[in-house]
């Protein structure tokens, strides 16, 4: 075997050995390399193999959890839906008939019966309003969020909006105010779903700012990308630590040294506003520090893209 490799070896590789020996020495090296490189190959091919093997094992395995992730969310939808009606009946009975008692409907009632109508049903739209965060999260997780952009006059939608927050923020004594930049191009985007960011963002700022304070709301066009406007809202509270900042739109995510009687949500607002936000390609951001406020910022897309004309200065720009 030896001396036929040594003749196929000098034959094909054109060698020519002054010392037999030593061309049977070259010729078992290059035999033994052959066979260890075959080995190598083998087991090579053996594995590669069995890894396409335990791949298609576990492309299958992935597409079985997704279906079955799919219809679990499918189960969760249908069955918050369902829950959803169910209390919704009871809490509307609930809240009209507080509504009747507290306006005197029924017969005359005493201030101290009222001052107790108000906080009993300032507690069943607090649970209305759970209710809908809950529904909102399951429509975001199964892929139901649906939205309707249209042009969009915001500074019309915000004067509307303010108006229903003038009777919350005046039970704490605060300020409400606004400044829409004369120069605000037309907003591309559902109105409803602006509508919800906003109140989220309001509701928030009113909840956390102490009695005498203020909130505002600010927009103009985004100064780092024109074909978006930046819109803000702010508040005079505690602000917000800058290590959980960035936790603050996670899903069910709260504050842990907020004070617990302040606590009347879920913690899904803030995440609902991010997956609002993203879906008409902007963004949501915080910028504060504690003792300073909590302004929260958020653009939505122009439906113009052409540049609206020059501001006076210092307006019409948010940073």
């Amino acid at each position: 075997g030896a001396v036929l490799w040594y003749v196929v070896d000098s034959v094909l590789a054109g060698h020519i050995y002054v010392s037999a020996a030593a061309g049977y020495w070259n010729s078992l090296v290059r035999f033994g390399f052959f066979i260890i490189v075959s080995m190598i190959l083998s087991r090579l091919k053996r594995s590669l193999e069995a890894t396409r093997s335990r791949t298609e094992d576990l492309a299958v395995a992935y597409a079985k959890l997704d279906r079955a992730t799919k219809e679990q969310l499918i189960v969760k939808d249908q069955l918050l839906s369902h829950v959803s009606h169910e209390l919704r009946t009871p809490l509307t009975s609930v809240q009209q008939f507080i509504t009747i008692l507290r306006d005197g409907v029924a017969g005359e009632i005493g201030k101290e019966q009222k001052d107790y109508l108000e906080i009993a049903l300032k507690n069943v739209n607090q649970l209305n309003k759970m209710i809908d965060d809950l529904l909102e999260g399951t429509r975001i997780d199964s892929g139901k969020l649906h939205f309707k952009p249209e042009p969009l006059r915001f500074a019309v939608l915000l004067d509307d909006l303010i108006h229903t927050q003038h009777s919350l923020a005046s039970e704490k004594e605060i300020s409400l105010t606004t400044a829409v930049a004369p120069n605000l191009p037309t907003i591309y985007a559902d109105p409803d779903r602006v509508r919800q960011i906003l109140l989220n963002l309001l509701d928030n700022a009113i909840k956390f700012t102490p009695e005498g304070g203020a909130v505002s709301v600010r927009a103009g066009v985004y100064e780092q990308d024109p074909a978006f406007v930046c819109i803000s809202v702010s508040d005079t509270g505690p602000g917000i630590h800058p290590d959980v900042q960035e936790r603050l739109f996670q899903r069910l995510y709260q504050v842990e040294d907020v004070h617990i009687a302040s606590r009347k949500g879920l913690g899904l607002g803030l995440y609902i506003c991010r997956e609002i936000v993203s879906r008409h390609k902007g963004k949501i951001w915080i910028i504060s520090r504690q003792g300073s406020g909590s302004p929260f910022y958020f653009t939505l897309p122009a439906y113009s893209l052409s540049p609206p004309p020059p501001a006076p200065p210092g307006e019409g720009r948010v940073r």
